[in-house]
């Protein structure tokens, strides 16, 4: 998420008043505050890559449309007018002596043609089943989506509640260093300090104050991911979290072997390069059918009159065909090699995905079981961290601590609590990886 956030560029336009016509109030930004449940909804109804991944269905079931065509019949109706120079002579066996370039001939034509595949060996059928798979492996492939982004809209809302409550911390230090930084000027105006120690307590107020700076402009740039993310496009909606955590289970994880067997049952993937599999198989199925013969059948009929003759009688004709490829130059067998490779890859992806699931699963247990140790020890520090600044405030106020160590105290506390908040921002985010390798956010 730091290199995400290190290219992203918010840019504030501000318009000038004078751009808004006379008498008309500027738009005002409506803010929503957003729990995790709401932005992950909303981000299902906006983001454009769920709408591509549903354009790419319905394309895949329209190609399965497609490959069902051949078993109907195609029926082709032509019409033609003609017109032509004649030289005299005889035009269809009629005398014409006046002929010439400026006399044209006219002609007329009217036909029709139906077609219809018979039988072709189980061409089609070939064909049509690998259609089917695919498209069952692009629908499956709707859910691998879902999962992307209802993990990164997780992700991105987990910092923005971070970053959130570490605006709350630093706002906490500058209201501490200037409590500090007072009680200073009164000791140095009353000759009890060294001046020193007011300039001391004055820079770390002054840092305290850079840092709050600093957490606020953080946390916009989180919010401006989050909405990247949840792929909102209205720019007067502006958007906020609650600054709660959404709620993480209490305990540990199942075991490894029952992580692996649920994700087996729910990842979309797996059942994507299930429907894969099946469709080149039955493309290897399609290609070994190049080379057999095809049965068809046809008919025509054909009216075509003319400026002498408007009356002719139509003409027509039927049959069946039977083509057989007997050699085609070993188009059907490089077919088929390329159909057995492509089988071949997608059965090794499969297998890649089962053998880097475990491995997957066990890396986000390991990291959910560390990072509720760091939680327990980073609220204990926490708790340890402030009983020493209220120490060290209480011996500064009877004139025996310093600002150093008054300074080490608060930096102490600080620094311990954005520990903690780093802690729960990391445990809650690894349950969410965790979900997202079980394919069930």
């Amino acid at each position: 998420m730091k290199s995400i956030r290190s290219l992203l560029l918010v840019v504030l336009v501000a318009v000038p008043a004078a751009a808004q016509p006379p008498g008309e109030s500027p738009p005002q930004t409506q803010t929503q505050t957003l729990t995790l449940a709401r932005a992950i909804e909303l981000a299902l109804q906006q983001q454009p890559s769920i709408r591509q991944q549903q354009a790419n269905v319905e394309a895949a079931r329209g190609r399965v449309d497609q490959a069902k065509v051949i078993r109907k019949p195609t029926v082709t109706l032509n019409g033609t007018v003609a017109a032509r120079s004649t030289q005299g002579g005889f035009v269809n066996g009629v005398a014409d002596p006046s002929g010439g370039f400026f006399d044209p001939f006219y002609s007329t034509g009217l036909s029709g043609n139906i077609s219809y595949r018979i039988y072709d060996f189980g061409l089609t059928k070939a064909n049509i089943r690998a259609a089917e798979a695919n498209a069952e492996a692009v629908a499956a492939g709707t859910g691998t989506t879902t999962l992307d982004v209802q993990t990164n809209v997780a992700v991105a809302y987990l910092e923005a509640v971070a970053r959130q409550r570490l605006i709350s911390v630093a706002e906490a230090t500058v209201v501490s260093e200037d409590a500090h930084l007072d009680q200073a000027r009164r000791f140095v105006a009353a000759q009890a300090k060294d001046p020193i120690e007011q300039v001391q307590a004055q820079a770390r107020a002054s840092t305290a104050r850079s840092t709050l700076a600093q957490a606020h402009s953080d946390a916009a740039t989180s919010l401006a991911v989050l909405r990247q993310t949840m792929g909102l496009l209205d720019p007067m909606v502006a958007i906020a979290v609650a600054p709660e955590w959404p709620g993480t289970p209490a305990g540990d994880p199942s075991t490894l072997v029952a992580l692996v067997e649920e994700a087996r049952q729910h990842r979309p993937e797996i059942v994507q390069l299930d429907k894969q599999i099946l469709a080149a198989e039955a493309s290897v199925d399609a290609a070994r059918a190049g080379s057999r013969p095809v049965l068809s059948a046809g008919a025509t009929m054909q009216w075509n009159p003319t400026q002498n003759d408007w009356s002719p009688d139509p003409t027509w004709n039927a049959g069946l065909t039977l083509s057989w490829p007997i050699y085609d130059g070993g188009r059907a067998k490089a077919d088929t090699r390329v159909a057995r490779a492509n089988l071949t890859g997608v059965q090794a992806q499969r297998d890649a995905l089962l053998v880097s699931l475990t491995s997957e699963l066990d890396a986000a247990r390991a990291r959910i079981v560390a990072n509720r140790a760091n939680v327990t020890a980073s609220t204990e520090a926490v708790n340890a961290a402030r009983a020493q600044l209220q120490l060290a405030e209480a011996r500064y106020k009877q004139e025996i601590g310093s600002q150093i160590e008054l300074a080490d105290a608060q930096t102490a506390v600080t620094t311990a609590e954005g520990n903690l908040i780093s802690a729960e921002w990391q445990l809650a985010t690894s349950w969410v990886q965790l979900r997202r390798a079980l394919g069930a956010l």
